[in-house]
């Protein structure tokens, strides 16, 4: 059983320059209290008097309305008051103080704690912890305790009290961190082959940088490698020494494994067949890539890829394009 009302202390009037304070109905912990709803309403109503002859008149009143009527109306705010969330509830409404207090069973017996806020920076004031066997028992409890807690507030200096709205560092909002980034060395080796009628496959390497720019869901992984491949084309041997610059998107799942996918642009340096400068090699290449790593420690990592070019090495010879597989290890500064 959950009571949903709020009940706030006093009169209807809000003054302009006053500091408003609001109760909030006291609740039951759990289904195990058994308790009626005019009890709880009750232990609410001694400790809306008994706040009333603690304050002194410059703290303002709200009524109950004056409460359901500044409250936002969306389901969130709906859930948190089913809850009991006092800060929350007292930044909504604009209280500068407000109480929440519930009921829990320990030990056989009825306990009610009662806690006093400061709304906007969530510190709590004062609160007082009472035990009884029965309601009534609670209602003189809130009688004889109320009063204290209440007049903590009144009898709080202008410093005590700017101390107490000093936002804690965990409720002052944050800029927003921006994506971290890691830089390293990474190398691989495996095979190339060309794509031209008997053409055959080589060995391939590759080292260079890498960066790893996290985003939260997904990493963008450049890198700048260079790389020496070698392979056949109509049984001449084909030798080539290029820059590589990966672009790839990284999704980790499974703990520690990655799917990437991207493309890379190369700039071949030097281009040669069975040793000589052939004069049609092309000065640009694009291919797609795509693969797995596998990610040991936050700083090592290993890696297999796909590399597969849409532009080919040679412009007299047809499919001369390069397909790659290659593995590698990598390591974060």
């Amino acid at each position: 059983m959950k009571v949903l009302v709020i009940l706030i202390i006093g009169s209807i009037g809000v003054q302009a320059n006053a500091s408003i304070v609001a109760i909030l109905e006291i609740i039951p912990d759990s289904e195990d209290v058994e308790m009626s709803i005019s009890e709880f309403r009750q232990l609410t109503d001694e400790l809306r008097t008994q706040a009333r002859k603690t304050l002194p008149r410059e703290y303002s009143i709200l009524t109950r309305d004056n409460i359901l009527q500044l409250l936002p109306p969306d389901e969130e705010s709906s859930e948190c008051l089913a809850e009991g969330c006092a800060v929350v509830i007292g930044r909504a409404i604009g209280a500068e103080y407000i109480t929440q207090g519930q009921v829990r069973i320990f030990g056989g017996n009825l306990t009610l704690g009662v806690e006093l806020y400061e709304s906007m920076s969530g510190n709590l004031i004062s609160s007082f912890t009472a035990r009884a066997e029965n309601a009534i028992g609670l209602l003189n409890a809130i009688e004889k305790e109320s009063a204290e807690m209440f007049g903590k507030l009144s009898q709080l200096s202008e410093s005590e009290l700017a101390k107490i709205k000093e936002f804690p560092e965990s409720s002052i909002p944050q800029t927003q961190a921006l994506p971290s980034v890691a830089l390293g060395l990474t190398a691989r080796a495996g095979f190339a082959k060309s794509g031209a009628e008997n053409g055959k496959s080589g060995m391939a390497y590759s080292i260079g940088l890498i960066a790893v720019k996290n985003f939260g869901f997904l990493d963008f992984v450049p890198e700048l490698r260079f790389s020496s491949e070698e392979f056949e084309i109509k049984e001449k041997k084909v030798s080539v020494l290029k820059i590589d610059v990966p672009l790839t998107a990284r999704i980790v799942f499974i703990e520690r494994i990655g799917l990437s996918a991207g493309a890379v642009a190369a700039v071949p340096l030097s281009v040669k067949i069975e040793g000589e400068v052939p004069k049609d090699a092309k000065k640009f290449g694009v291919a797609a890539t795509g693969g797995l790593t596998y990610i040991f420690t936050d700083n090592i990592f290993i890696n297999a890829f796909y590399e597969k070019y849409f532009t080919e090495n040679f412009k007299s010879v047809k499919n001369s394009n390069t397909d790659k597989v290659l593995c590698g290890i990598g390591y974060l500064f």
